[in-house]
């Protein structure tokens, strides 16, 4: 089922981590999501030391698993959604995963760090649930997507509660944008707002509140730099594929200058597994990289830290210390740093 796959990408923005001097100075440590027996748990590790601190244990599997951080950082979310896998651009995937079962359903938990307790909570009452995660005052908010009725989609009015908006943006089929925040056992809906596919959550003012999540840092969107050295372009052009349709370009991501193949998505590139660093004029393989032109990646920097895995899922993860591989995983899932 992919009906809101394409709204839930354009509704997510990735935001480079630019982390301060004291970066390099302490232990770099990821969330992960990874599979115990028929469970699955959330785990703050540390990849140099391996050493592991499991935040919540759930008797659920970690396929299309997400996670959210309260900015005192005592309480977290986390949802599996049979959206949340990634998908290749064309043809086959480097790690195909199966596609989830009849019997998967939407799941959502409340963690207390602090103290190790979790809650599952029902999902909002309205629309699909696309974006979580903690405002500054702690609470979670959901916001949701729901498509419009067929009998609503040709009129340039779109009822919500009884009462008419004429907010129809851009293109694509019409959508309701829903803000929630979950108080006192239950869901409130503070907002709702017309959309399109392409527009998303992002109309919606309160998603700007959001915290840290991994939806936002898994975004595949990057901000493509043009590469102006020929030489650099002689050397990319024997690696350069028949399909997807795309183009080389630069990212800089922290301290991190690389040449990648991006993909046209709308207005904007998505990051390909097809890339390599760039050193002094010469185009370099990543040790340990097995991603390729059909992946969709996202690209998080740290310090002197490079994370790579697919994009969505988090899966696959890639964790580079300048030129060398430092950890990797084939099993874990929803990888990111670990706010500092």
């Amino acid at each position: 089922m992919k009906t809101l796959r394409y709204s839930l990408l354009a509704s997510l923005l990735l935001v480079p981590l630019l982390p301060g001097p004291a970066a390099e100075e302490r232990p770099t440590t990821v969330s992960v999501l990874e599979p115990a027996g028929k469970d699955c748990e959330w785990i703050q590790l540390e990849p140099f030391t391996s050493t592991r601190r499991v935040l919540a244990r759930l008797a659920v599997d970690c396929q299309g698993g997400s996670t959210a951080l309260s900015r005192d950082g005592k309480r977290g979310a986390v949802r599996f959604w049979r959206g949340g896998v990634s998908a290749p651009v064309v043809g086959r995937p480097t790690f195909p995963e199966p596609f989830p079962s009849p019997a998967f359903r939407d799941r959502l938990f409340l963690v207390e760090l602090t103290a190790g307790g979790v809650e599952e909570l029902p999902l909002p009452p309205s629309g699909e649930l696309v974006e979580f995660g903690f405002d500054a005052g702690g609470r979670l908010l959901g916001l949701t997507l729901e498509l419009v009725a067929p009998a609503q989609k040709e009129t340039r009015t779109v009822e919500i509660d009884g009462r008419g908006s004429r907010e129809r943006q851009g293109s694509g089929r019409t959508l309701l944008a829903h803000a929630f925040a979950y108080e006192g056992g239950t869901w409130t809906r503070l907002a709702s707002k017309a959309s399109t596919e392409f527009a998303g959550t992002r109309v919606l003012a309160l998603r700007k509140e959001l915290g840290e999540r991994s939806s936002r840092s898994l975004d595949p969107r990057f901000e493509p730099r043009e590469i102006e050295d020929d030489e650099v372009l002689d050397q990319l052009y024997e690696h350069a594929p028949e399909q997807p349709e795309g183009e080389w370009t630069l990212l800089r991501s922290g301290r991190y200058t690389l040449a990648l193949w991006g993909t046209p998505f709308g207005d904007e590139l998505l990051a390909t597994g097809l890339l390599r660093r760039v050193e002094k004029g010469r185009v370099v393989p990543l040790p340990g990289h097995s991603y390729r032109e059909n992946d969709l990646v996202s690209i998080q920097s740290l310090g002197p830290f490079l994370l790579v895995s697919l994009a969505d899922s988090g899966g696959h993860p890639r964790l580079y210390r300048d030129k060398k591989l430092v950890w990797s995983s084939e099993s874990a899932r929803a990888v990111t740093f670990w706010p500092r």
